[in-house]
């Protein structure tokens, strides 16, 4: 395996790959690399699916059933270093990966369906970003993220092209009711798009039991949620857009705002609020937009850094002439 850029391998990968080796009585057969060197694509996670139509028969599920998933208890020590050393492949290799790209973030709800009017947004927003020149990343699940990923990776098709696709989609429009057949019409939809756009996805085999949505072209998995989410947050340099969600997405919503707040990683970058086709006021009923006017408030009166960047709208143009 070479890396994107085609660099020489490093040396650390040598000392790892014979580190994993000897361990290997312990660990057994992985089904994942302890070094990989690039980004996942999804014909790799999705390997054995073609051939079995079952999401459990996939080696993003079988690198899952030896994840520590959420609410287990901590797995063995030798399991979790090979599980760390993955991560930092994967760090490195996205490290690699941003030195070229402007990266977007696009924050919201796993629950969103296929065919609703907020899935549509979702995808022309990401159209729109991919096609200002940004790179669209997501936290690699269905919903929002899935749409995201997608409107950037058929950001080459024509808007008449996208609609029948996301017809096609809209026949598979949730995860929960039917896995299997709701990943078979994504992967339909995946081959068809022509030309695909670079657009990146940062999931984890943490929340597993759900698929990592196929539209990314990029995927940097972690086992770690806690490395992954403090990543995904600190990479989207350009900004991050926010629609509607639950618990997850205020999460977000509020590590973005402490990170911009106390300039966590040297900067600040904008943070925008894109309101739900048919809930102008969402952003201010949820609460979310009168807590960051306390959160960007310091105990003098004066404002934090960054709150000269929080925008809330409705319409997707203004939201890209608020990006970076």
């Amino acid at each position: 395996m070479t890396s994107d850029s085609g660099l020489p391998v490093p040396a650390w990968v040598s000392e790892v790959d014979q580190l994993i080796a000897a361990l290997s009585p312990e660990l057994g057969e992985l089904p994942y690399d302890a070094t990989p060197l690039r980004l996942y694509r999804q014909q790799e996670l999705y390997a054995g699916f073609e051939s079995s139509n079952s999401f459990s028969a996939t080696i993003d599920q079988q690198i899952y059933r030896l994840a520590r998933k959420a609410g287990d208890p901590p797995i063995g020590p030798v399991q979790a270093l090979a599980q760390r050393l993955h991560d930092h492949g994967i760090t490195v290799a996205l490290d690699e990966f941003r030195q070229d790209h402007r990266l977007v973030g696009v924050m919201g709800g796993h629950a969103l369906r296929r065919g609703s009017k907020g899935y549509r947004q979702a995808v022309m927003l990401g159209r729109s970003i991919a096609a200002s020149g940004r790179c669209v990343v997501t936290g690699g699940g269905p919903g929002a993220m899935e749409a995201a990923n997608f409107g950037a990776a058929s950001s080459n098709s024509s808007v008449a092209e996208v609609d029948q696709m996301l017809d096609q989609l809209s026949t598979a429009p949730d995860f929960a009711t039917d896995a299997d057949n709701f990943i078979a019409v994504a992967l339909e939809v995946v081959a068809s798009i022509k030309d695909p756009v670079d657009n990146l996805s940062v999931p984890t085999w943490f929340y597993g039991h759900e698929p990592s949505n196929p539209f990314a072209t990029h995927i940097a998995k972690y086992f770690s949620n806690s490395e992954r989410e403090d990543g995904l947050l600190a990479i989207a340099l350009s900004g991050i857009v926010f629609l509607a969600g639950g618990p997850g997405t205020m999460q977000e919503v509020f590590q973005d705002a402490a990170q911009n707040a106390y300039k966590t990683y040297g900067r600040t970058s904008p943070m925008v609020f894109l309101a739900p086709p048919d809930d102008e006021d969402y952003w201010h009923r949820s609460a979310i937009l009168p807590a960051l006017d306390h959160t960007f408030t310091a105990y003098d009166g004066s404002r934090r850094p960054g709150w000269d960047l929080l925008n809330a709208t409705q319409d997707i143009e203004t939201t890209i002439g608020y990006l970076h």
